[in-house]
């Protein structure tokens, strides 16, 4: 009997210092998930310059951006060093969630309506993830009249899609960077020299000067194939100042004319070694449509 007490006894302390040990491994998780603070304003807005970057719409939030691009710098005066030409593009975004958004933008460039969502898969935090993710699934539509409209060309032929996968870190206050894998397919395209399916690698980055002001620039690589052999890569540079009230104002240098990923990326024929280039800016405003809760 004294040895089922004794047993007895020892089962209860082993199950007793097995129930403390296990709440204590819980509560030093939950203690380093509490530690996990979000790592914000990795960019200042949605869109870096041409592309765009792993920030989304807030729930609620409407961002809408007015995009402009001139012509080449090198027309001369007669066109006014290529203010008289230019392209623009209305966008708006808004945030279903957090971590949803979606977006729809209308380009007189093709007569060009395009649409997206955006999905924050990962956000960098400290003690967490060391990036933040973002995937962005696209697709636009031509809605520009047929050179010659006599033929009969299907309804698909002027739809485009893009896929992207943003993959972004906030190094310190000053600089932040992005890379971002893309795939940009093309239903119908003008000749044989060109695939419809054109894979490409961008990267971009933002290095905060003051609190109101950053410099910013964008590559995008364009992976071999008949594509990369006909057409230039985009590289776009650019100055970004935030006005306050919700207001980002960016100003920036680029060889490429069109504002849409399948322009940018897969159409750029100007150079910067030619001097090929053109002034362009965004304009971008965060309206505020539902109050937000303080904590």
């Amino acid at each position: 009997m004294k040895k089922i007490f004794f047993l007895g006894m020892l089962c209860c302390f082993s199950l007793m210092s097995y129930t403390q040990d296990l709440m204590q491994l819980l509560d030093a998780q939950k203690q380093q998930e509490s530690e996990k603070i979000p790592v914000e304003g990795t960019f200042k807005t949605v869109r870096l310059i041409n592309g765009y970057t792993t920030e989304i719409a807030g729930k609620t939030d409407l961002v809408f951006s007015i995009s402009h691009r001139f012509g080449e710098i090198t027309s001369g005066i007669y066109e006014f060093y290529g203010i008289d030409e230019s392209t623009i593009r209305f966008g708006f975004e808004y945030g279903i969630t957090n971590r949803v958004s979606l977006g729809l933008g209308r380009s007189n460039f093709d007569k060009l309506y395009d649409g997206f969502v955006k999905l924050k898969l990962m956000q960098q935090a400290t003690g967490g993830s060391p990036v933040t993710v973002m995937l962005m699934e696209g697709m636009a539509i031509k809605t520009i009249e047929w050179v010659n409209p006599d033929l009969d060309y299907p309804l698909s032929a002027r739809f485009y899609y893009s896929h992207e996968l943003f993959i972004s870190r906030k190094f310190n206050q000053q600089f932040s960077a992005q890379i971002v894998p893309a795939m940009i397919h093309r239903n119908m395209v003008k000749n044989a020299n060109e695939q419809n399916v054109v894979p490409a690698l961008g990267l971009g980055a933002n290095y905060t000067v003051n609190k109101w002001l950053s410099l910013s620039a964008e590559y995008f690589y364009l992976l071999p194939g008949n594509t990369a052999e006909n057409f230039t890569n985009s590289l776009a540079l650019g100055v970004e100042m935030e006005t306050g009230g919700g207001h980002v104002f960016q100003v920036h240098l680029s060889n490429s004319h069109g504002m849409t990923e399948k322009a940018f990326i897969t159409e750029t024929t100007n150079k910067w070694t030619d001097g090929d280039i053109q002034l362009g800016f965004n304009i971008i405003r965060v309206f505020h449509l539902k109050k937000k809760n303080k904590r």
